[in-house]
């Protein structure tokens, strides 16, 4: 059993011969992971008074955060609470050995598990006297007594639906005509008002995008849409990258491209971000410039492989401290070609629990590259290549859906265009319709956004690509514009004038 002393003893600061026993950093980390795996305050008294004078010590704080000294905790009790509760249960925390990291994460989840299986065992032994002798529930006016199998299961449903949510940390039913669904949708928007992070999403790049979308948000499938050679795999490369950058968590699934070939386009991408023009002034103007296949037969001259170096040191946290503030990003060339979404979604899990043992949250970016090049699960399999593909669809959403516990992901994959579409976008500018997808009807349906690529086929050097919006479930769609491929390096972007002066780029939406 875990005792609820270890955990606190690794929440308070202690001292030894004046110096912290554990940092304000590691400290606070333990709090974080002490909210995240246990979502109330412990029930006896004592400990559910010292919790809530450490939470309101922490909300207090101006600036960083800190977490209270056990002096100063100490001193608080003695001189104004006079509690005597709680100075005793101090010193008996004071005598635990405290614990940091993954040992601590390590010993929260085992306790919380206790507490899981202890509540699960009291709702099952009450449900067995409900159904045989009766329970007695409430107080005063309140009190009434249920009997019988069907009460039983009545109670037994009402009780486990709280353990699950203390399983998951999402609710997913609920009566909202309550003081608990009113509370929660205010504490809700006062989270999306004073921290905008909360519903921030991830960012394109690409202006009339983001004002529309928001970004990509947690729980979307998006899918970009084109015709074969049209720049869909490029296009989510940049997302890739621009999670990367961002400080977003994402893995990268290539059914298409090598393990060796993705890590390059990303690197060449880093090459590409205008916001090396005033960290590296000395080679501005080569920013944008280092050319993919240069790079893979190794023909940069002596100027460009400095800067080539200086990039590829960015990315290396041993030499670059600031490279913690980027992402993590995952790539992974499975090594079987019929691979399903079953085989997708455990390995994402196994990112999500490195990326917990490192403390860098959640994974919350998948790119699946791509659909049609997907096998089906064994009870899904079917001689009918479209059904095939829709069942692939939805079953990507319900990952965006259900993923780490029903927290969520964003799901992102290129789509195929069939041919008759390309034909209609053909005489039509570039834009496509909505019935070019008419081969997949889960693509319309399954998925939050939907954005179409159309290139020219004389282009060479820069592409003017042609985006239209064909769905955006939260809002109208954008209209179609135009935007830059850089095809030597991949990079996409906004222009502000025009393709002959492409480096005139608009970074508007570009956030570091």
């Amino acid at each position: 059993m875990v005792d609820l002393d270890v955990l606190f003893r690794s929440i308070i600061n202690f001292k030894k011969e004046g110096k912290e026993t554990i940092t304000q950093k590691d400290l606070l980390k333990n709090f974080r992971s002490l909210q995240n795996v246990v979502p109330n305050p412990p029930e006896e008294k004592a400990y559910k008074k010292l919790y809530h004078f450490i939470l309101n010590y922490i909300k207090k704080a101006d600036g960083q955060p800190e977490l209270p000294s056990y002096e100063f905790i100490k001193a608080n009790y003695e001189a104004v609470e006079g509690d005597e509760t709680v100075l005793a249960l101090l010193e008996k925390i004071k005598v635990q050995t405290p614990y940091i990291g993954q040992d601590f994460r390590t010993i929260l989840e085992n306790y919380n598990d206790e507490q899981n299986l202890l509540r699960f065992e009291r709702v099952l032994s009450n449900s067995n006297k409900v159904a045989s002798t009766g329970l007695t529930l409430g107080r005063g006016r309140n009190k009434k007594e249920i009997k019988g199998i069907t009460d039983a299961i009545s109670y037994f449903a009402r009780e486990t639906k709280e353990l699950q949510r203390n399983l998951t940390g999402v609710k997913t039913e609920g009566q909202i005509i309550s003081t608990e669904d009113s509370t929660e949708i205010l504490e809700e928007y006062k989270r999306a008002a004073t921290n905008p992070l909360d519903t921030l999403g991830i960012s394109t790049w690409l202006k009339q995008i983001d004002d529309k979308t928001g970004g990509m948000r947690n729980t979307e499938l998006w899918l970009v849409a084109a015709f074969t050679g049209h720049c869909k795999t490029t296009f989510c490369l940049n997302l890739a990258y621009r999670a990367l950058f961002g400080g977003w968590n994402s893995c990268y699934v290539s059914l298409e491209q090598t393990y060796i070939e993705i890590r390059r386009h990303l690197y060449v991408l880093h090459a590409c971000n205008p916001i090396f023009k005033e960290l590296l002034p000395e080679f501005a103007d080569l920013v944008g410039n280092i050319k993919y296949n240069d790079v893979e037969y190794g023909r940069l001259n002596s100027r460009e492989q400095d800067f080539w170096f200086e990039i590829c040191k960015d990315f290396d946290k041993a030499i670059n401290s600031k490279s913690e503030e980027y992402g993590r990003m995952f790539i992974w060339q499975p090594s079987k070609s019929d691979v399903t979404t079953a085989d997708i979604e455990m390995q994402m899990r196994s990112w999500q629990q490195e990326l917990r043992a490192d403390n860098r949250g959640d994974l919350e970016l998948s790119i699946v590259d791509y659909i049609t090049l997907m096998g089906s699960t064994e009870e899904e399999k079917t001689r009918d290549h479209n059904q095939t593909t829709n069942n692939i669809i939805k079953n990507l959403k319900r990952i965006c859906l259900t993923f780490n516990n029903g927290r969520g992901c964003r799901v992102l994959s290129p789509f195929q265009m069939n041919r008759n579409g390309y034909r209609e976008a053909l005489a039509n500018e570039g834009r496509y319709y909505l019935t070019a997808l008419s081969n997949a009807h889960e693509a319309e349906r399954s998925s939050d956004v939907i954005l179409s690529l159309f290139k020219p086929e004389d282009s060479e050097e820069y592409a003017k690509l042609k985006i239209c919006g064909l769905k955006n479930r939260r809002a109208g769609s954008f209209e179609p514009f135009d935007a830059c491929a850089q095809l030597e390096t991949g990079f996409i972007y906004n222009f502000t004038d025009t393709i002959e002066n492409s480096s005139n780029i608009d970074i508007s939406g570009i956030v570091g």
